[in-house]
């Protein structure tokens, strides 16, 4: 198949619709880091930046648009403003590129991803207008809850997969995706410890499943993962060359600002550090020679935290792309 990719981000649907043997012929980022990262990656900047600048007869005629709009405002970590916020909204454009787009140059299939608070945003009257639109537009329409825990990385990401096929094409079932017990992609197992303190504080081991990661701020709030050996170091910062935080603290609850509490309670000669950008690649499913690209060509830690943050789970991409053979 021939894909096209918008709000492609760092490229992790791309990446895991190529490894399923489909080529990607347009992309859409409006973000210039991530736009960056994508070309390190891919060769080429994504084509278009702005999607409310694109028209319909700029996309290559294809066999499926992957999306994966902002999540900010279906986020339940976020002020949940919906359809009505500035960035979840942009969905919308998506649609109407498919009205600008000829019905017999129409792709088969509309692939959508995004947070699992999308479901209870406006009491849920969001995504029914989502799945009304894509129904308005010809397209039968399935989804599915997924955890990229069950597709062989150690991370509890859930995600709503929603796809639409196109209904002049036949009937084509995909969901439900059964979890795999493929290899896990990642290289480390981190188990969550819930310590009572702020997220950026919370630490697990190295036999286990995270949480969901997030773009990590700008690194200052990173997921720690507790190593087998050493001393505990208790520092707020990455070192890039040792990997080993600066001095890790936890928030005083009852202020906004101010009144950190050094972490404690590490007694067996443990240490606990920050996830590095090269293991928040992987619990994503992204391949370390990615990485080392990324590396080599002086992408900031920073820079590869908000990327893999924002990204959907290579494993996850993968099987839905298999299916869509």
């Amino acid at each position: 198949m021939k894909f096209v990719d918008m709000f492609c981000g760092m490229g992790t649907i791309r990446m895991g619709f190529e490894q399923a043997g489909h080529e990607c012929v347009y992309s859409i980022e409006f973000d210039k880091w991530k736009r960056k990262i994508y070309e390190v990656i891919f060769g080429n900047e994504p084509e278009a930046s702005d999607i409310r600048a694109v028209r319909g007869t700029d996309v290559p005629i294809s066999d499926c648009w992957c999306f994966g709009a902002p999540c900010q405002d279906f986020s339940i970590a976020g002020l949940r403003s919906g359809m009505e916020g500035d960035r979840s909204s942009l969905v919308r454009e998506v649609f109407r590129l498919v009205r600008e787009t000829k019905e017999e140059y129409r792709p088969e299939w509309l692939l959508y991803e995004n947070v699992k608070g999308m479901l209870s945003s406006n009491k849920g009257l969001d995504y029914l207008e989502i799945l009304f639109e894509m129904g308005s537009l010809g397209y039968d329409i399935e989804w599915q809850l997924l955890n990229s825990k069950d597709f062989g990385v150690p991370q509890n990401r859930e995600r709503v997969y929603t796809i639409g096929h196109l209904r002049r094409c036949g009937e084509r079932k995909i969901f439900p995706i059964e979890e795999t017990n493929c290899k896990n992609g990642a290289g480390i197992k981190i188990l969550y410890h819930r310590k009572g303190f702020r997220r950026n504080c919370q630490t697990y081991a190295p036999d286990s499943i995270t949480e969901a990661l997030d773009c990590a701020q700008g690194g200052g709030r990173v997921m720690c993962v507790q190593d087998a050996h050493g001393i505990l170091f208790t520092q707020k910062r990455i070192t890039r060359n040792t990997n080993i935080s600066g001095t890790l603290t936890a928030r005083n609850p009852s202020t906004s600002r101010g009144n950190y509490t050094p972490v404690t309670g590490i007694t067996d000669n443990n240490r606990i550090r920050f996830l590095t950008p090269r293991e928040y690649m992987r619990l994503q499913g992204v391949p370390d020679y990615i990485t080392d690209k990324l590396i080599a060509a002086g992408i900031s830690d920073t820079q590869m935290y908000r990327a893999a943050g924002d990204a959907c789970t290579v494993n996850v991409i993968y099987e839905i792309a298999k299916s869509l053979n």
